[in-house]
């Protein structure tokens, strides 16, 4: 049910504008799919059971994320407006044990979107990442988001 009342949110939220057309409109379209989820997909509604936690878990590590980002964003700065330019551009390959798929692709993109860093492939647990410091991917395996994730998994995203 709560995809249902997210779903009719959304639909709110992308119309602008509230009048009772378009909550009717909304509320017919909003049960439709959620129909259409639970009989073509295989939707359950047990699987909302723990949407709160993982909305929580999901925001969580956003906000890290954020966090090394701006971290990030800083020292690129530094590193482009303080002569002489000293940055060690490196491609190294890392281990970072996480169990899911879903994690690894989590970490690789979060690592893309860090200033300074690139993931140039992702292989099982083994990450090719092109760095302006060596030592910073080298810090990857045992920073706060691998850990966040790593946490995730154990406690599970539902």
């Amino acid at each position: 049910m709560a995809m249902c009342i997210g779903l009719f949110a959304l639909w709110l939220i992308l119309n602008g504008r509230i009048t009772a057309e378009i909550c009717l409109v909304g509320a017919v379209m909003a049960v439709g799919v959620y129909a259409f989820c639970v009989k073509v997909l295989g939707y359950r509604s047990s699987n909302e059971k723990g949407l709160w936690k993982r909305l929580w878990r999901y925001g969580w590590y956003a906000v890290v994320l954020i966090g090394e980002i701006l971290k990030a964003n800083f020292a690129v700065m530094k590193v482009i407006l303080t002569p002489p330019h000293r940055y060690d551009a490196a491609i190294v390959r890392i281990r970072v044990p996480l169990q899911r798929n879903s994690s690894r692709v989590i970490l690789a993109n979060s690592i893309t979107l860090t200033p300074g860093t690139v993931t140039v492939a992702q292989e099982g647990e083994d990450f090719l990442v092109l760095c302006l410091h060596k030592k910073d991917a080298c810090e990857i395996p045992g920073s706060r988001l691998v850990k966040l994730l790593r946490e995730v998994e154990e406690k599970g995203w539902n």
